[in-house]
């Protein structure tokens, strides 16, 4: 099951939204990710926060489930993958609204999303950028991003990390702090492909066009 969790930082164009609705399983907004989807007309499957940026008691009809979380001790995020659906399991995790605005904000879901089990595919979309997570039995790879600039940024200290298809090239390289970093690495081919045996990182896309 793929699930969409729309958060409340920068908003998507409809377009974007539009299109990870159409392709998501199951739809759940937290807090303020509320507003762009009601400003686009979609309803999702799951609206869940502590409402301190968006209230559903003065925002008009909702046909979506309503779920007051009023934990102050937990993220938006955080609650709203305390709600994934129970009746099948999810694989793949797309977030929108996770990125921009404020930096706590964006590193925090950065940080919830690293601990996720390492099956489930995580993706940041935005606007500006893709962010793919990579873990050990999830490696990345990505198509048509010749000429593209590619970031890895490990999230904890990882072991035998291996690109393929990137300028300056790693091979069961050790990264983290102290250790090897990705800024600004480049493709050279138009497929890309990253790799690791321990630990969690983060593949970041700048979009272009």
């Amino acid at each position: 099951m793929k699930v969409l969790i729309v958060l409340a930082g920068n908003p998507p164009d409809e377009a974007l939204l539009e299109w990870r609705v159409d392709e998501a399983d199951f739809v759940i907004a937290a807090d303020g990710g509320m507003k762009p989807l009601l400003h686009a007309g979609i309803q999702p499957d799951l609206l869940v926060g502590d409402f301190d940026s968006f209230n559903p008691a003065t925002s008009g009809s909702l046909s979506c489930k309503v779920v007051l979380e009023e934990d102050q001790a937990s993220t938006d995020l955080e609650k709203a993958l305390r709600h994934l659906p129970e009746d099948e399991a999810t694989d793949a995790i797309v977030l929108l609204g996770a990125t921009g605005g404020r930096s706590d904000h964006f590193l925090s879901n950065l940080l919830v999303v690293s601990g996720l089990p390492d099956e489930i595919d995580v993706v940041l979309d935005s606007l500006d950028e893709f962010i793919r997570r990579v873990t050990p039995v999830r490696p990345a790879t990505l198509l048509g991003v010749c000429g593209q600039i590619i970031s890895l940024v490990p999230m904890v200290s990882c072991e035998g990390v291996t690109t393929s298809g990137l300028k300056w090239e790693l091979k069961k390289s050790a990264m983290g702090v102290g250790k090897t970093l990705g800024q600004s690495n480049e493709a050279v081919s138009d497929e890309a492909r990253i790799d690791l045996r321990e630990g969690v990182l983060f593949v970041i896309t700048p979009k272009v066009g």
